[in-house]
């Protein structure tokens, strides 16, 4: 009758932590492969000179729902329970904490870059293309950070 009325609030916290899943680094690295695949469409559009034609502009549309899909996946199933996993040891916690903090300002940027350049109105010009080529590079930089560091940190 009175079972879990006096849990504490980490008590609460770990019951919320995903489990270990074999499988996931095995998805969120198919992911890479696919968001890797639609920048360079997107790309391919660009050279094609099929700017104008709305093409491009959802293409970004997509990219920015599946991209923020997978930040949703990774915090849940990379972060919370790597923090958790790692809660006792303090220097791999924190290197946890710096991915995570890092992936947030990438995710800012790319989200904002995005929301920008999808709205109809919003030439995709030479600036468009060089913050393109910015963000593309960033997400190709962490894609191999996260695959050769982070994901090695996985563990039950």
């Amino acid at each position: 009758m009175f079972f879990g009325l006096f849990d504490s609030k980490s008590d609460k916290k770990d019951k919320l932590v995903p489990q270990y899943d074999i499988s996931t680094i095995e998805v969120l690295e198919q992911d890479h492969r696919k968001l890797l695949y639609y920048l360079e469409s997107i790309e391919a559009a660009m050279m094609q000179g099929t700017l104008g034609t709305g093409v491009v502009k959802n293409s970004l549309k997509y990219f920015r729902m599946h991209l923020l899909e997978h930040f949703m996946e990774e915090d849940i199933k990379i972060y919370q329970y790597m923090k958790s996993y790692y809660k006792y040891d303090h220097s791999t916690y924190k290197l946890i904490e710096s991915y995570e903090e890092s992936i947030k300002v990438i995710h800012k940027n790319v989200v904002e870059f995005f929301e920008y350049y999808s709205q109809d109105d919003v030439p995709l010009d030479d600036e468009y293309r060089e913050k393109f080529k910015h963000i593309f590079q960033e997400l190709v930089y962490r894609i191999s950070l996260e695959e050769q560091q982070l994901y090695k940190l996985y563990r039950p």
